[in-house]
């Protein structure tokens, strides 16, 4: 849509509301028409999916048709909520607290807290499975007095996932996946 049809658009519904309650000009298409990326008219184009990118230690979500990139995922996990109505929120937990992100332990609280009420499809929790300790999970490295050793535990990990997000253990996978970029 180009900026004149949109202002043609107006320009009809201003006549309407200028000719009175109850009358309507002849022809006058009264639908108020906005611009792509019109800062008046909500943002996006029509199917314009989102895209963000989340750091170590980042927890963020996409709307609908969205994608959620976690660069550099090397003995980090990745977990990502598939919403029902086809949003997502990803965190990237990752051993040690990268700068400004926050610690392991405090990834699954933060995708709680923007899940909230919304209905979840399934999890996936993809990355280093091999060198995690689903403990790293409740406390995490930096926070622990004795370190628990890495082992591979894809059903710990899975069930402390559905623990902590309160979720069936049903709806979540758990998979190793090589060093990299993922994009979910």
């Amino acid at each position: 849509m180009t900026v004149l049809q949109r202002a043609a658009g107006n320009a009809a519904t201003t006549r309407a509301v200028a000719a009175g309650s109850g009358r309507t000009p002849r022809g006058a298409d009264l639908t108020v028409q906005r611009a792509e990326n019109d800062s008046a008219g909500g943002g996006a184009s029509a199917g314009a999916a989102e895209a963000k990118s989340v750091a170590e230690g980042e927890v963020k979500s996409v709307g609908p048709g969205g994608t959620i990139t976690y660069p550099s995922v090397t003995s980090c996990l990745t977990i990502t909520v598939y919403l029902r109505d086809g949003g997502k929120v990803g965190g990237h937990a990752s051993l040690f607290k990268a700068s400004g992100g926050m610690y392991s332990d405090q990834i699954l609280p933060a995708i709680k807290a923007q899940v909230g009420k919304s209905r979840v499809e399934r999890i996936d929790v993809s990355g280093a499975i091999s060198s995690w300790n689903p403990a790293y999970l409740k406390t995490a490295i930096e926070k622990s007095d004795s370190v628990p050793e890495q082992k591979n535990d894809p059903d710990g990990i899975r069930a402390v996932v559905s623990a902590a997000l309160d979720r069936q253990a049903k709806k979540i996978s758990v998979q190793e996946t090589p060093d990299g970029m993922l994009t979910r």
